[in-house]
Order: C-alpha cells, then structure tokens, then sequence
C-alpha cells in the first residue's frame, strides 16, 4: 500500500492601497509584503529550483490567492520591493557602524546585509521580478499544483444563504487563475477552510474537482467515513473531499511546539521596536508607526543575553532535526493508517499550512519545509498533490460534511467578535445592494458599468476576512478599520450615484486607479440566480 504526504501551502495577502500617499500611509502594512516576498515566495521558488536540479520527484499544492498574483505582479511594488532592499542593506550598513566592536553582532548584521543583497539579485536576474511567471513555470514542469480560491478571502459561510455573493468570489477566482495561469484548477480552497453545508453545490458548479476541508468537517459528519481522514470521499455532488489533519497545528504552534525552540532566531526582538526612532530614519518615519527592519540578533532565549546571540547554522541543525521528528510522526500515523485500512489502494495526510503565519512566528521554516519534503522522500513516502488522488473519484464513500473553519476554534468565532462584528451589518447590507444593482442594470454599458465594475470590487475587497482577523488579533486594526470603511464609502457612492443618475468621472478614474484589482471585472457576475 502506497503511503502519501500531501503538503499544501496557503499564501495569503489583502489587498494594499500602494499609489500616491497611501504607500507612505501603509507603510508598515506594505512592509509586510515585502518581509513575505523575501521570506517566503523567493526562498520557496529557490527550494522548487533546487528539486528540478536534482530531479527529484516532489509535488506540492500551492495557494496563490488572486490579490497576492495581482500585488506580485504590479510594477510599480515590484520596483517599490527593490528600493526597500537597498534601504535594508543601507539600513544595515549603519549598524555595523554602531556595533563596531562587537564582533559576534556585526557578523550577524553582515549576514542579513548579505541575504537582502542575495534577494536583490535573485529578484532581478533570476526571476527577472515576475515571480508569479516562476510559479507557473513550475506548474507546468509539474513540481506545483495551484488550487484555485475565491477572488477574496471571504468567509464563506457568513454568505451561505446569499449564492449570488458566493458564486461571484469562485467565478472572480476562477477567472483570475485563467487570466495569470492559464489554467481552470482541479482544486479549490477554501478561504480559512470556512465550510458550511451548501457550499459544495457551488464549487463542483465551477468545474471544480476536489477541495480541502478541516478534519473536523469529516469526523463530525452525521456518518462519519469509514476511512476517517486517511482517504478521501465525496459529497453528494461528487466533489472530492480530503481533509487536513488539525493535529500537525499543535504539532507546530502548541505549548511544546516545534517553532519554540530556543535556538531559532527571535522574531520578536527587531532593532525596529528597540531602537530610537532617529537610528531608523533610514526606513521609517519619526513618530509613525514601528515595524519589523529584519535586522533581528537574538535566539528564542531571554533570560542570559551572552548566550542569546541568534546562530543561523546551530538553527538549520535543529530544523533538520525537528523535519526527522515530524516525518518520522508522519511514517509513524500513516502505518497504523494501512494497519486499519488494508483494503484501500493507499493512505494520505494532508499537512496545509499558512505559509505566512508559520514564517512570521519562525524564521527558519522555509529550511524546515524542504527538509521535510526530502527525509518524507528517503523514508518511502508518496509526495505528491492531493489533485493527482482523485482517480477513484466517483467510487468514493459519500459524506455530509459539518460546519467547520480552520480559524477560532474552529468555527470562525473570531469574525465575529465584540471587536469587530459592528462590520457585518455594513457588508450585508451591502452584498444585498450588488445583488440589485446587478438585476437593475443588466445591459448598461459606458459610465455606468464603470461604476459597478468599481462597486464590486469594493464589495470584494470589504469581504476579505483579513480584516476583521486584523480588528480582532489587534494588528495593524487602524488599517484594517480605515480600509474597510473606504471601500464601504465608496461602494454607497457608486450605489447613490446610480440611483441620482450622476457621477464625477474624476472620482472614479480616481478609486479606478487606487483600487487596481480584477481588470477583468465585469458586474453581471452578481445577478441573481434563478
């Protein structure tokens, strides 16, 4: 019997406000965007290259949300990320300047100088700064398997009685995947693996082959699958479910968690929360905001500071000890798997992680994600997408999936919370609006449809769930609140400007030019279906 590990990484980004005063504005928001391009999509391309070198048979799901393809693809980020690197490595200059003397530190400091100064060149020459073309290159050469997902990261469930909203996010992904990839994918994801029954119905409609769900969707089913979470089955309407095991979260995050050991580089003692504000003139502004510089040089130790120099290569030892940990629980959970199911072709966990979350909170896990691939590899295990198990399809034991999210405690509960769910009456009311506009103006085309082109978007873009998570978790909440109320604004413009029949063709080449997202956009997609 044939025993898989199936990784799939979620990339998640909102959209960032970027032209004009909103890139100053946004500042430590836009900063994030760049950690994550440095961080995590350059070093992820670098590991696929290294697996084409040497011809290793490793296939793995990739999340790209639609926004982050739009934000990697723009120009004027992409020219925007490399004058942030020169600020970082000129940034880094002035602290060898001020650690003079400490040999340990300025060897630290000269290693982040040299990776920003790697980074450049890769983003420059090798990927010749479209790294959305390099994920695709690699789609095709068959080391990645893209799942679609919703134009937006919008909670699902909260719209389960509106499938004119829902159906509006899959058609916008679904497009925007044609538009960058060229492809319809076979999978989807769903956004913070937010189910609620129905949703199903919507996703096989697009063409969709299979999707991934929460364990908990799967156990909680009013019959639960024979083969637990080891197998896949099917819904009703033969889409196909796999379901990931929430276990591999402790695994990584919980008390005794992976990513706490001591030795891993501290990610929250950064020269940008500790220094005066006049050492960081360089890259922020005094009396704004504070946020990461990546000039970082302690470990996860707190208390004895002779010993808490952060060391890069003490943490790739422990990473590639904690990789043989994990695959050695993956080989160990999967053999008792075959034990109980020995009349099945194969078995498969599914390990998704938020790429995002998990580089934030741990520096060293793109090492830890290829280490992973190659001992699951040398110790016998399929590697492979969930998209290429799907053979079996309509043979498959059909379940009734249960609500469930991989977010809160696994309801979502945090979207709706004392902090942030004033929101949700806005966004309601809203989508009910788009839903009638769309049934108004079926055929109208020039300035009309220009404004309901741009009322969609807005309503897309207040939908992401990125917003109230940020209102919710307390980071970047003014952000969050100010975007939010802006695409809500502008959203009750375009529906009063089309109920007195008047528009100012200045705003809206303005809002056209901010909000640059979904060219392809087209209203109709809204209209109430029958």
């Amino acid at each position: 019997m044939q025993k898989y590990f199936s990784l799939i990484i979620k990339a998640n980004q909102d959209f960032i406000r970027h032209t004009g005063e909103d890139a100053r504005l946004n500042a430590p928001v836009l900063n994030t965007f760049y950690e994550s391009i440095s961080n995590v999509y350059i070093p992820l391309l670098n590991m696929i290259k290294r697996f084409e070198a040497e011809q290793l048979k490793i296939r793995i799901g990739l999340v790209l949300p639609p926004l982050l393809c739009n934000m990697l693809s723009d120009e004027l980020l992409q020219e925007s990320y490399i004058n942030w690197l020169e600020e970082r490595i000129e940034l880094g200059q002035a602290e060898l300047r001020r650690s003079r003397g400490n040999e340990e530190v300025s060897a630290v400091i000269k290693s982040i100088i040299e990776e920003n100064k790697v980074r450049k060149a890769e983003f420059i020459d090798v990927y010749e700064c479209k790294l959305v073309r390099s994920f695709c290159e690699y789609m095709n050469k068959g080391y990645l398997e893209l799942l679609g997902t919703c134009g937006t990261d919008i909670f699902m469930p909260h719209y389960a009685d509106m499938k004119e909203i829902l159906s509006a996010q899959i058609e916008s992904g679904l497009h925007a995947y044609r538009e960058y990839f060229g492809i319809a994918p076979e999978g989807f994801w769903i956004p913070e693996l937010g189910y609620a029954p129905g949703i199903e119905k919507l996703i096989r409609a697009y063409g969709y082959t299979y999707t991934i769900l929460d364990s908990r969707s799967v156990l909680l089913a009013a019959k639960i699958p024979e083969t637990g979470i080891f197998y896949p089955c099917r819904t009703d309407n033969s889409l196909v479910v796999f379901a990931r095991n929430r276990v591999i979260d402790n695994e990584l995050f919980g008390e005794e968690g992976i990513i706490f050991n001591s030795v891993y580089r501290n990610q929250n003692r950064d020269i940008g929360y500790e220094l005066p504000m006049d050492k960081l003139s360089l890259v922020m502004e005094k009396g704004g905001i504070r946020y990461s510089t990546g000039y970082k040089y302690w470990n996860r130790c707190f208390n004895d500071e002779t010993k808490a120099l952060y060391n890069a290569e003490e943490a790739k030892n422990q990473a590639e000890k904690d990789a043989e940990t994990f695959v050695q629980k993956r080989c160990s959970t999967l053999d008792k798997a075959c034990e109980l199911l020995p009349n099945y072709p194969f078995v498969v966990e599914v390990c998704a992680l938020d790429i995002l979350k998990l580089s934030t909170t741990w520096h060293e896990s793109i090492y830890w994600i290829e280490k992973v691939l190659r001992k699951a590899k040398e110790c016998g295990l399929g590697v492979d997408a969930c998209g290429s198990l799907c053979e079996n399809q309509y043979n498959l034991e059909k379940i009734e999936p249960y609500y469930s999210a991989g977010i809160g405690t696994g309801y979502g509960e945090n979207l709706l919370s004392s902090k942030n769910c004033w929101m949700m009456r806005y966004i309601r009311k809203t989508c009910e609006r788009m839903i009638d506009l769309a049934g108004r103006f079926p055929t109208d085309t020039g300035l009309k449809t220009r404004l309901l082109n741009l009322g969609a978007k807005e309503l897309m873009l207040a939908q992401s769930s990125k917003l109230p998570k940020s209102i919710n978790r307390s980071e970047f909440p003014e952000f969050a609140e100010k975007r939010f109320k802006e695409s809500i604004a502008a959203f009750t413009s375009v529906f009063d400007s089309l109920g007195s029949n008047t528009v100012s063709t200045e705003w809206l080449t303005k809002l056209e030019a901010r909000d640059s997202i979904f060219p392809w956009m087209n209203y109709r997609i809204f209209t109430k279906k029958r």
